[in-house]
């Protein structure tokens, strides 16, 4: 599977899936893709499926013009003493094997940016989901105004049982409010070409 071919079925599935919208004729070759997709998924993909957590925060469902309509919108009013403090995660619900090509895609916007920036500032980490919650890839991202789907990607280096990985993304680096909208943690399996997966 291409780069191409990963974006492009990773946005119909969620246009298609989690869309209240009607498809079209034009959208008759998704179910394929959709299928292909969501097999290689390893968590809740929707936008319910993010746990969030810290103290100070309020989060609110929102309607957008995200891919599926709706985000998690996570206000925080002062920043924490560590950038932990406050996050979102998405753990795995499938079981991930040593050696798979791990690649995740999500969608971020800032609503409300630090003062004087124009942008959040949030570190998105793919990491073990129990103490010390070992790190598995790491992006420091600032996210704009605008929609923009956010990459990272790895490779498993031991086996994790659903439950034992988790994207996490930390939000209390700064006093933002950031939305986030659907989000992939894509198993691509052993022996996937990483040069092929999108970046940031």
């Amino acid at each position: 599977m291409t780069v191409r071919t990963l974006l492009t079925a990773v946005g119909a599935v969620l246009s298609i899936t989690l869309s209240a919208g009607m498809a079209t004729a034009q959208d008759a070759p998704a179910p394929a893709a959709r299928s292909s997709v969501l097999d290689k998924a390893v968590n809740d993909v929707r936008v319910s499926g993010w746990i969030i957590y810290g103290p100070g925060q309020t989060t609110t469902l929102v309607e957008s013009t995200v891919q599926g309509g709706f985000a998690q919108r996570i206000d925080l009013p002062r920043a924490g003493a560590n950038p932990w403090d406050v996050g979102a995660a998405a753990v795995t619900t499938k079981p991930i094997q040593n050696g798979d090509v791990l690649a995740v895609a999500v969608w971020i916007r800032t609503e409300r940016a630090p003062a004087g920036s124009d942008t959040g500032r949030i570190t998105l980490r793919l990491q073990g989901n129990a103490e010390p919650y070992p790190e598995i890839a790491t992006e420091t991202l600032q996210p704009g105004g605008e929609w923009k789907l956010y990459f990272t990607q790895a490779t498993a280096t031991r086996d994790y049982a659903p439950g034992e990985a988790a994207v996490n993304i930390q939000l209390a680096a700064a006093a933002q409010a950031i939305e986030l909208g659907p989000i992939f943690i894509l198993d691509m399996g052993p022996d996937f070409d990483r040069s092929t997966l999108p970046t940031n």
